[in-house]
């Protein structure tokens, strides 16, 4: 797993110029590395991990609520009245978030703004990056809390300015700069029961925390440290507590259902391509097959009708064969042939280019000399009584007139 802590401040989408803290979890051995870099960056180098975030702490505002009710439903309902003697921005300009309910009966929860909220997720959304959680950073030290007073600790974690953590198990964890640590502890002091006013202290002396003048608050240095491994093991629990992309910003913790598809994905592009190769190999054999029987077809038509156009050969063959049969001498092609050829030889300059013939007509290309021979072959075909001819069309050229005539016997 990925966890990004992302930056302080609102900053230009610049793909290279946005850095951002890592840390490359695993659950056995925890922190395996961590580093600065940029997003696009993290992208292209863990891809295939699960990505988490840590919102800073300047960014978030977490508190603890008396909530009488129970349901999660009604508790989602009445927590931005809760929270509204609590906030100064308008309510509907900010992302409240319920929690879990601490050991004292009360009711963490956390604000954020929402314009915060769609620039974070834009960062991600760019970059086509799926994000699984969005957590406050305070809220990792949560189960880390003194049993009396206040416990702080300089922060681990990386920052514009140094930051101390300050736990109690009163209040949720905070992370103050250090430069205001003093006014900070001394208002937070002076709202607690006298019995309450112990400071536990690591890193830190009573002078730098201002209350070398304080007689009341009971100091204590402790040796107890804070490490960001410790705290990152919050991450990997399925579902974080206090998880800002809830709502509108809402997303599943499961993995994407293409992912468990996978292997099954995978092997059916395979059979897929597979099944293309062998279409293609086919569909090739039988195009050649097409190509040698079209060609075979053509070679036995011109070797048996070299006088005619093939328009369908095997009409066309039929055809033949009926004229020619044995009883069909008085309709056959033949007869009409040489009737129509007889008249055609009158005309010196006619030549036949192609002719189909069929038992009841015949469809003859003429080469002439002018459309004067061509009129005065028609006219010589329309006298014979038995024959009927139409013109079905004529063309000029410079070898003289292309003629194509149908010649039918005279229906009695």
């Amino acid at each position: 797993m990925l966890i990004v802590l992302l930056p302080e401040e609102l900053q230009e989408d610049d793909q290279e110029a946005l850095l951002v803290n890592w840390w490359h979890l695993e659950r056995e051995s925890g922190v395996r590395e961590h580093g600065l870099d940029s997003l696009q960056t993290l992208k292209s180098r863990f891809a295939g991990q699960r990505l988490r975030a840590l919102a800073p702490a300047t960014s978030v505002s977490l508190y603890r609520l008396d909530m009488p009710v129970k349901r999660a439903a009604s508790v989602r309902a009445a927590l931005p009245f809760a929270l509204e003697d609590q906030v100064s921005q308008d309510l509907e300009l900010l992302h409240c978030v319920p929690g879990p309910r601490r050991s004292d009966g009360r009711l963490a929860a956390a604000v954020v703004e929402t314009d915060r909220m769609d620039h974070w997720q834009a960062l991600f959304e760019s970059r086509q990056w799926r994000l699984e959680a969005l957590v406050p950073l305070p809220v990792l030290h949560g189960g880390d809390t003194p049993e009396q007073g206040l416990l702080v600790r300089p922060s681990p974690w990386p920052s514009a300015a140094p930051q101390a953590l300050i736990t109690s198990r009163f209040e949720e964890p905070v992370l103050i700069e250090v430069g205001l640590l003093g006014l900070w502890l001394a208002r937070r002091l002076s709202s607690l029961p006298e019995d309450e006013r112990v400071v536990q202290a690591s890193g830190f002396s009573k002078v730098d925390l201002g209350l070398e003048q304080n007689q009341d608050v009971i100091f204590t240095e402790v040796p107890a440290q804070v490490t960001v491994d410790k705290a990152l093991e919050y991450c990997l629990q399925p579902n974080p507590p206090l998880n800002l992309l809830t709502g509108p910003y809402a997303t599943t913790m499961a993995a994407p259902p293409w992912r468990k598809m996978r292997p099954v994905m995978v092997a059916a592009g395979v059979l897929l391509a597979v099944l293309l190769a062998q279409f293609s190999l086919e569909w090739l054999t039988l195009s050649r097959e097409r190509d040698r029987l079209v060609a075979g077809i053509e070679a036995v038509f011109e070797s048996s009708l070299p006088n005619s156009r093939m328009v369908q050969p095997v009409t066309q063959f039929r055809q033949v064969l009926e004229g020619n049969a044995p009883g069909s001498s008085a309709n056959s092609s033949g007869e009409l042939l040489h009737d129509a050829l007889a008249v055609l030889a009158q005309t010196d300059s006619a030549s036949i280019i192609q002719f189909r013939a069929t038992p009841g007509e015949l469809e003859i290309e003429l080469q002439l000399a002018s459309f004067a021979e061509l009129e005065a072959l028609r006219a010589g075909l329309a006298s014979q009584p038995e024959l009927q001819e139409t013109l079905q069309g004529a063309d000029s050229g410079s070898e003289g007139v292309t003629a194509r005539l149908k010649v039918s016997r005279r229906k009695s």
